[in-house]
């Protein structure tokens, strides 16, 4: 992949690495940023099933704000000098921890994003699936974000994360969202089957390093999906409310 850089104010001026990630990443946030606002400002706030989800998108919001700063725009701040995956590999953990601090904060608050999504959806559908057991999914949910933040922290790369993000998508919510879809053809349920489905434009593009041009390569691609299965999951939030009035 070729590095792309603006430098904004002359020859001296301020320098941006990978501009447009970091402007894809940004998008993202600015629709957590309204799915926050949306759901904490709504009469349902203090019920948990809405409080869970706000959490959600803030914490995501949280997640590609620092990676567009900190992992893209400045990442040059933090490491002057970028390491093959050999030389990195190659490494001992103290060096490898001092060389992903930047990474850190995106990487920490998408896995707590991912697990509150996780917890959401379960609290959420309990109002459609009354006989659900929540104790076995919340059990799960527990254990398998205890090994992913443990292995996140060892490990110290962003794979972990992504297992993380399809666990959450395709073992948790899925089938729930399905089973809610076709019980009641939920607006809810149907909003979050595409938003998650959607999310399977992003593996062949990242595994293919696919792109358009040098200024919109396969990261970029993935954000904008990203972006468009948050938007999803605001309006599957909307229904949800909708739906909840309605009964």
């Amino acid at each position: 992949m070729e590095l792309t850089q603006w430098i904004l104010g002359g020859k001296d001026g301020l320098l941006i690495e990978e501009p447009m990630t970091a402007l894809t990443d940004f998008l993202v946030t600015a629709v957590c940023i309204l799915g926050l606002v949306k759901f904490s400002r709504h009469g349902e706030f203090e019920k948990r099933q809405l409080r869970v989800f706000a959490w959600f998108f803030f914490f995501m919001g949280l997640g590609t704000l620092f990676a567009g700063l900190f992992t893209h725009a400045f990442s040059y701040i933090f490491v002057p000098e970028r390491l093959s995956k050999e030389t990195l590999s190659a490494l001992e953990y103290n060096e490898k921890l001092s060389y992903n601090l930047h990474n850190l904060p995106n990487w920490v608050f998408n896995v707590v994003s991912v697990t509150l999504f996780e917890i959401s959806n379960v609290i959420m559908i309990k109002k459609y699936l009354s006989k659900l057991n929540t104790a076995i999914y919340y059990s799960v949910i527990a254990v398998e974000s205890l090994a992913v933040y443990v292995l996140l922290l060892t490990v110290l790369k962003y794979d972990i994360a992504i297992a993380h993000i399809g666990f959450a998508l395709y073992l948790i919510a899925l089938p729930l969202q399905i089973a809610v879809y076709k019980k009641y053809r939920s607006k809810y349920a149907k909003f979050m089957i595409f938003g998650i489905l959607i999310m399977l434009i992003t593996p062949p593009v990242m595994a293919l390093k696919f792109e358009f041009c040098k200024w919109f390569n396969f990261n970029d691609i993935s954000h904008v999906v990203i972006a468009a299965t948050m938007y999803c999951f605001m309006l599957a939030g909307e229904k949800f409310v909708e739906e909840k009035l309605e009964n």
